[in-house]
């Protein structure tokens, strides 16, 4: 089993570091590798900044390691390899959780289907906390299971120190989701099982060191940002839950729009979770030892779903658990113990390979422009059908071999198809770059425009979506504060220094000496809503737009 999970481990490091720097980071992204260039570059690591100000809606960690990835290289589009090591830690992790729950077949079933899940694959290489969040999560629910199986004192205290860990990257969810998971499933084992596990985890020795690992960060913030802890635990924690969250930093999902991409995200093995559902019903001795992944899956699910303020990624802390799920079903058709029958394992994959046969039938130009009307004209034409068609082909593959309960060989051809599918979604998110990422219009005023231009940015709600432009900027950009916007507890007092008044960007305008960036202009009539002057479009890339006074590129360039 060692080996076998160790070969998976090597190849999917592979998969996680392929082109890991090619793509400039996402807005989400720069709001991670920003505050950690500017913790390298003041030197302050206790409190994490945005263009320059107090930025505390997340805890530290994550800032944290990617600042220690740029302190050795630089600002790095490499600093993704603080998630991409953690979703290799997880994958690990889920292994030897399956392995306790179902045995060694089903543990290297769960890593294999984990690995080449469509939003783990994605979220492995994203700069931003959730995976981290993942591995703590499944770090704890591991020992707990663990120590239920044999009492030990070290992975009790792993338990704690996860939590700890995870509270320090995402907050109280990363205590939320494993806790309630953990008692879910105890809970219906019964009152003798509840105090067994209490026992075992050493909680008054454990509390202990969680209080060790979370106060003293929480308490030093505090102390240097007046407000932040009223901030961090009402607003943060609390009305963000019923999305009344001040200032509204985020547009939440739907219940419908959750819903389907926690299906999309953990294909293409969510197609067998009908499977894995009769399969459990059908044998209630595996039923019992699915009992903690099935609450897992539940509380993430279940707790996300009565959030006002959900996003569909919220989901992401369920992969491993439906990967154990799938995994433990997997096991069981490979070793002749199947409860279900041909039509549950095949059928849906059958369903899926023949719509994947259609897309790629299909005229690629009118489903890309279906998708998004920015995205015609940036060569995912040629990406788009091949795509498909290595899906439909794995997807049908999968089908038959599933139909003759081939599981390994199923297990095999999934994978395979997987990763070359995601080979493409890859290749497609560089050349979207300019639609996502403030790399190449940050290169642009760079190479364009005078030293001593100022950079205004405007946005529509969301200040921090500067984060990417000022890291590719390497300075703070000028911030034109957004409409009726509320400012949290820790920068009370301090928007004066954090937003630029429209009078000074008036100035500069008519001087020619600044510009502004913006990343909601439809049309020339909105650019022309928040230039204060005639302009000209320097650089464009969706609705994301460089405008520069007019006249001001040739006074550029005799500057130049």
């Amino acid at each position: 089993m060692r080996r076998r999970l160790l070969l998976v481990l090597v190849l999917a490091a592979g998969v996680f570091v392929w082109r890991l720097g090619r793509p400039g980071f996402s807005d989400t992204e720069g709001m991670f590798a920003e505050p950690a260039r500017e913790m390298v570059e003041t030197g302050d690591w206790v409190t994490p900044r945005m263009n320059g100000e107090p930025f505390l809606t997340k805890p530290p960690l994550a800032y944290w390691l990617a600042a220690t990835v740029m302190a050795v290289r630089g600002p790095t589009e490499y600093a993704r390899l603080v998630p991409a090591l953690a979703a290799l830690g997880t994958v690990a992790v889920t292994g030897a959780l399956g392995t306790v729950l179902f045995g060694e077949a089903a543990g290297l079933a769960a890593a294999v289907v984990l690995v080449t899940s469509a939003g783990f694959l994605v979220e492995a290489r994203l700069l931003r906390a959730d995976m981290l969040l993942v591995l703590a999560i499944t770090t704890a629910l591991w020992a707990a299971a663990s120590v239920r199986r044999r009492p030990s004192l070290g992975m009790a205290m792993l338990f704690w120190v996860a939590l700890g860990l995870g509270t320090l990257d995402k907050g109280l969810v990363a205590l939320v989701i494993p806790v309630a998971a953990l008692a879910l499933a105890v809970v219906v084992e019964g009152g003798a099982a509840v105090r067994a596990v209490v026992a075992r985890l050493r909680a008054p020795l454990g509390l202990a060191v969680l209080a060790a690992i979370v106060v003293p960060w929480h308490l030093a913030a505090g102390a240097r940002n007046p407000g932040f802890l009223w901030d961090y635990i009402v607003n943060q924690h609390l009305l963000v839950f019923f999305d009344a969250k001040l200032p509204r930093d985020s547009i939440p999902d739907s219940l419908a729009v959750f819903w389907t991409m926690f299906f999309v995200r953990t294909l293409p093995w969510s197609l067998l979770l009908p499977a894995a559902a009769v399969h459990a019903w059908r044998w209630p001795e595996r039923r019992s030892a699915l009992v903690l992944p099935i609450a897992w899956i539940g509380v993430v699910v279940g707790f996300f779903s009565l959030a006002a303020g959900r996003l569909e990624h919220y989901s992401l802390p369920a992969a491993p658990a439906v990967a154990l799920v799938v995994g433990s079903l997997l096991a069981d058709v490979a070793a002749g113990r199947s409860r279900v029958g041909r039509g549950w394992l095949a059928l849906p994959a059958g369903v899926a390979g023949a719509v994947a046969a259609a897309i790629a039938l299909r005229d690629p130009d009118a489903t890309i422009a279906a998708l998004d009307a920015t995205f015609p004209g940036r060569g995912l034409e040629s990406l788009l059908r091949p795509a498909a068609a290595t899906a439909a082909v794995g997807l049908g593959t999968i089908a038959v071999l599933l139909a003759r309960r081939s599981a390994w060989p199923a297990l095999v051809a999934a994978a395979a198809a997987a990763v070359v599918v995601f080979g493409f979604a890859e290749i497609a998110h560089e050349r979207l770059e300019p639609l996502f990422s403030w790399r190449p219009l940050a290169r642009t005023i760079r190479s364009s425009r005078p030293r001593d231009t100022a950079v205004f940015f405007r946005a529509s709600d969301e200040y921090q979506l500067c984060g990417g432009l000022d890291y590719y900027t390497g300075a703070p950009v000028a911030l034109l504060s957004p409409p009726g916007w509320t400012p949290p507890t820790f920068l009370a007092g301090r928007t004066d220094r954090l937003f630029t008044p429209r009078s000074e960007l008036e100035r500069l305008w008519r001087g020619g000496h600044a510009v502004i960036v913006a990343d909601d202009v439809a049309g020339p009539r909105d650019a022309a809503a928040i230039a204060p002057g005639p302009f000209a479009v320097l650089a464009q890339a969706g609705r994301r737009v460089v405008l520069e006074p007019a006249g001001a590129a040739a006074v550029a360039a005799q500057v130049r």
